[in-house]
């Protein structure tokens, strides 16, 4: 299967050209709405990576924790933020990844009463696509928690005794880093010059200093495995056939697929996509595109941090995106939804 996944990785870096039109999100700018029209908006899920103890802290104020929340702790433990300050642990895959759905569907939870409509569609980055499944109503919200778990535990094992990581290159094109680098795999496409790549550590290093001189923007990202890479070969093979013996519904709003970068409803289809994202590389820049392409009148990121906020914001800057995060509590961000009707 590997030659078939570089085959892959070489389709995705050739079409990423700056002059392609998706680049400036020009193609997607949203026209005056009518005042009577009903807001259309999409959600997305955040991975793992940007989690930090003063995340949401509205949270722990909710007199009836939500299932999401009673899981999680039972998982992570009652004492997640103090584990968070610890900057060795809440990187563990084992840790964070339940953590990271937990309190996003803590999160929708609170957030989705207050909306007068659920989304035109959402999407999730990485770990956060159980997130998304779980809002759609795939999965339920216990499976989205046991999932993170069996997930993480594939992770690990595909690289016992293997040091490996991911990498955030911008500055330079994907093509390019792949060309100098041979060792490392696109994990996940951002932008034509902007990618996170997976591989051993050692591989890594060597692409860090290598690039050390260059106009590249290098940074280690807090996950101690090469997801979305061959590397995750077995963790794909594992999970996926967990998820085959799973009840799965058809989701009640659509859903961008990381995998395939296109719109998901048939349970097959879901299954299969949800597997193979842990190996396959994720066109994030891709999957943005989809979303403007519905036309919706803004994007609300959930999840710890404002980090693809701020990716949607650069692309398609027309449609407004704000992360969860950057509220004092739910009822804010669902004001601030409204408000793009």
């Amino acid at each position: 299967h590997y030659p078939l996944r570089r085959q892959r990785q070489m389709c995705i870096r050739d079409r990423l050209d700056p002059r392609d039109a998706r680049v400036s999100g020009s193609r997607f700018r949203r026209t005056t709405a009518d005042p009577f029209t009903v807001v259309s908006y999409a959600l997305i899920f955040a991975g793992q990576g940007n989690q930090h103890p003063q995340m949401m802290p509205w949270l722990d104020l909710a007199l009836n924790p939500s299932a999401a929340l009673r899981e999680m702790k039972q998982i992570v433990g009652a004492a997640w933020r103090t584990t968070l300050a610890n900057q060795a642990l809440r990187s563990k895959g084992a840790f964070a990844q339940p953590l990271v759905v937990g309190t996003a569907l803590a999160a929708w939870a609170v957030l989705k009463p207050l909306l007068p409509r659920p989304p035109t569609l959402v999407a999730g980055y990485s770990v956060g696509e159980l997130a998304a499944f779980a809002s759609a109503g795939v999965i339920s919200v216990e499976t989205a928690m046991g999932l993170a778990t069996i997930r993480a535990d594939w992770m690990d094992r595909s690289v016992r005794g293997q040091k490996s990581g991911l990498l955030s290159i911008s500055g330079l094109a994907v093509r390019s880093v792949l060309e100098q680098f041979p060792r490392l795999h696109c994990a996940i496409v951002i932008d034509y010059d902007h990618a996170i790549f997976g591989a051993l550590s050692n591989d890594l290093d060597q692409a860090q200093t290598g690039l050390a001189d260059t106009s590249a923007i290098c940074k280690t990202l807090a996950i101690d495995v090469a997801s979305h890479t061959p590397l995750m070969a077995d963790a794909s093979e594992g999970f996926s056939a967990a998820l085959l013996e799973l009840p799965f519904q058809p989701p009640e709003f659509s859903i961008v697929l990381n995998s395939r970068a296109m719109v998901g409803r048939r349970v097959s289809e879901l299954k299969t996509a949800l597997g193979a994202q842990l190996c396959t590389t994720i066109d994030w820049a891709a999957c943005m595109d989809v979303i403007a392409e519905r036309g919706v009148h803004c994007v609300l990121e959930i999840g710890p941090n404002s980090a693809l906020a701020s990716l949607w914001n650069r692309r398609h800057p027309t449609i407004p995106a704000r992360s969860i995060e950057e509220f004092k509590n739910p009822q804010g961000a669902a004001m601030w939804v409204q408000s793009h009707a």
